[in-house]
């Protein structure tokens, strides 16, 4: 037996209850057997994901009610080889270029003190310092984080975001692919905030909710026996449509706020990277593209 859920009845964006089911998410935890018992115990569960009606947010119907679910789930014992792979990999290479360069675009050049939410192995922190940036990392999970740390000689904190604490020291602060794990995304922003210093800047790179939900229902449709995943296992709890993302960040006080297209991760192979660059492309330049299953990817800079 699992320990059961907690349901959520109000949207985490706008307060809102119009709830509506859109997918049904499966829980199968039993590479942690060994290592948590408890949380494998979730495997076979369900929970279903639901759109507000109200601001187009999706988030579920209810959350795993066993303590420090997420902390525990993110507590994957990776290899040494693994991470090394991983801070060592360039799939990303494309969004840490586009983030650094929106950035420096939006600091001066005295200004150049950076945080990295969700630090993994420490590839953007490295990238960030090259191009010039006093770059740390807050990373959960401790084996990425004392990787990142050796690896980039940085500062890396490990840690969880809900208790870092950092008031006013940072010039940037990003989140890339982080937010949509995090339950309560608005309390994660609330919380970025204040670590910022005035007219720092946070940069939001997240899935685009209905482009996502687009792309898995045509997957299905189109190919034989492919069942539409979204968010097994709850590894995305937030699922941001570009007017709910606006809305998150203007609800905490975040000005000048601007949502893109969010350049992809680039697999090996050319032809794979050539799909996705002819998808971004005009789904950043095309006005109103970003509303489209062109943006699979949603891009966000807000101002304190």
């Amino acid at each position: 037996m699992n320990a059961g859920f907690s349901a959520v009845d109000r949207c985490w964006i706008c307060g809102g209850g119009a709830l509506h089911a859109l997918h049904g998410a499966r829980f199968e935890f039993s590479e942690y057997a060994r290592q948590d018992p408890p949380l494998a115990e979730y495997s076979g569960a369900r929970v279903d994901i639901v759109e507000c009606r109200d601001c187009g947010f999706a988030q579920p119907a209810a959350l795993p009610a066993l303590p420090s679910f997420f902390d525990r789930m993110y507590d994957q014992r990776w290899s040494d080889d693994w991470i090394a792979r991983e801070h060592q990999a360039g799939y990303k290479d494309a969004i840490f270029a586009d983030v650094l360069a929106a950035l420096a675009r939006r600091l001066p050049r005295e200004r150049r003190r950076l945080l990295d939410v969700g630090a993994h192995a420490g590839r953007f922190i490295a990238t960030a310092r090259r191009a010039g940036w006093q770059a740390e990392g807050l990373e959960l999970n401790p084996k990425t984080a004392a990787f990142a740390a050796a690896a980039t000689g940085a500062p890396v904190h490990q840690g969880n975001v809900h208790t870092f604490d950092a008031e006013a020291a940072y010039d940037a602060v990003t989140l890339t692919d982080v937010l949509e794990h995090i339950p309560q995304p608005r309390a994660v922003l609330r919380r970025v905030a204040r670590y910022l210093a005035p007219g720092g800047w946070v940069a939001v790179k997240v899935p685009s909710g209905p482009a996502q939900r687009f792309k898995e229902r045509t997957r299905a449709v189109l190919q034989r026996g492919y069942e539409a995943r979204l968010a097994d296992n709850l590894v995305h709890v937030n699922h941001f449509s570009p007017a709910s993302l606006r809305r998150a960040l203007e609800e905490e006080g975040f000005r000048d706020v601007a949502i893109l297209a969010g350049a992809p991760e680039y697999p090996p192979g050319a032809f794979g990277q050539l799909v996705r660059r002819l998808a971004f492309l005009p789904a950043r330049l095309v006005p109103g593209a970003v509303h489209t299953p062109l943006a699979l990817n949603l891009q966000a800079y807000g101002r304190r």
